[in-house]
């Protein structure tokens, strides 16, 4: 009865272990990815204001016009992106929205798309949505898990269409280093392949380099879509709202199919997102040093138990240590540490094949839960070796 597209795009394996503890307050979760603050007050009062204003009906399908312009100076001030707001910018429902579109104006049935494994999941799903040949380059623990130009040079062939990056990295904290994203984006230009940067996770870095966007280098803005969503920066995860940029082409074409999936974006969290880009920061450099506090107490507390072995994330709030040494396979440890623990984590294999052997912990959660899952991990794990 199904199409066959929904055999072909698997559920998230991030579900089958929250599944389990829905209703549960007895368990210590560190699966999801949210972070633990609340939407700043400046960015919730512009809402509440839309709102009494009366900018509640449809909009432009890529968003209100002085949306989209407080959202190119965003560009232009963070990310050293010059973008039309008239044409090159789009306003989706958050980053899975701009992924979604952009998997699906760009990628023809039988194209290969290189993408990171382990990975956000549904990088994978896009591209089998669209009809694309997902094709996986390993992220490397000894690379500190970020995409090398030399990795996805071998994996470039006739039928290649476009690359996936995702800097830093969802599950793995990798970071892409400036070094190598220059290379990347002169290998798509040698070769006219397209680029889909997804930078969710643009503001939460720990390495000294200075950001690099790939969207903003010679040749590439007409070949990259560079997607920034609001969920994680802002604390704005159920907003559901981000933006896209690239060339009036692509951007045009996302907006045209954009009208017949959900129109636009929600015309409330328009408006919250220009509160959001144009208004103080300061709530951002405050995420920011919690979550470098957290990311150096789960750093030394994993690495202090016996049997994991974890570099320092380069980016994002995700641990992903190397577990290999309890010989076990990831999902089945999940589990083993679950019932013995109650400390909730993701099994690597839920962001990839290369993901065997890691799990994932989200610590955007408080020092005191980070303590307490590791003392209990530390109390379990030593066990099995």
């Amino acid at each position: 009865m199904l199409a066959e597209r929904n055999v072909n795009v698997p559920a998230s394996e991030i579900r089958l272990i929250y599944n389990k503890i829905i209703g549960r307050t007895d368990v210590f979760d560190m699966t999801a990815g949210i972070p633990d603050f609340d939407t700043p007050e400046h960015i919730k009062d512009a809402a509440k204001k839309a709102i009494d204003d009366g900018f509640t009906t449809y909009t432009h399908n890529a968003g209100y016009i002085e949306v989209r312009e407080a959202l190119a100076q965003k560009l232009k001030r963070d990310n050293n992106i010059v973008a039309d707001p008239e044409t090159e910018l789009v306003c989706t429902a958050g980053g899975m929205g701009a992924l979604m579109l952009a998997n699906m104006v760009l990628v023809n049935p039988g194209d290969e798309v290189i993408y990171p494994d382990p990975g956000f999941v549904s990088h994978f799903a896009h591209i089998k949505l669209a009809g694309g040949i997902p094709v996986p380059v390993q992220l490397k623990k000894e690379h500190g898990f970020g995409f090398t130009a030399e990795d996805v040079e071998s994996k470039i062939t006739p039928k290649t269409k476009m690359i996936v990056l995702n800097s830093p990295n969802n599950p793995t904290g990798g970071v892409i280093s400036n070094m190598e994203l220059k290379r990347i984006a002169e290998l798509c230009i040698d070769k006219d392949i397209f680029v889909i940067a997804d930078e969710a996770y643009e503001k939460f870095r720990y390495v000294d380099e200075k950001p690099l966007f790939i969207g903003s280098l010679p040749g590439m803005k007409e070949r990259t879509v560079s997607i920034f969503s609001f969920s994680k920066t802002y604390a704005m995860t159920g907003w559901r709202i981000a933006v896209a940029t690239g060339s009036s082409k692509i951007i045009g074409a996302m907006t045209k199919l954009q009208e017949h999936v959900i129109a636009m974006p929600t015309s409330i969290a328009q408006k919250a997102a220009a509160a959001a880009a144009i208004g103080p920061q300061d709530c951002v450099e405050e995420m920011l040093q919690a979550f470098r506090k957290r990311r150096d107490l789960i750093t030394k507390g994993l690495n202090d138990i016996e049997g994991v072995d974890l570099q320092p994330p380069g980016g994002a709030f995700y641990a992903f240590p190397d577990v290999s040494a309890y010989d076990v396979k990831s999902f089945d440890l999940v589990h083993k540490i679950l019932n013995e623990t109650n400390v909730v984590t993701v099994h690597g294999t839920a962001f990839g094949k290369y993901g065997e052997g890691f799990l994932r912990l989200c610590y955007a959660v408080s020092t005191e839960r980070i303590n307490e899952a590791l003392s209990r991990l530390d109390s379990y794990l030593p066990k099995l070796l």
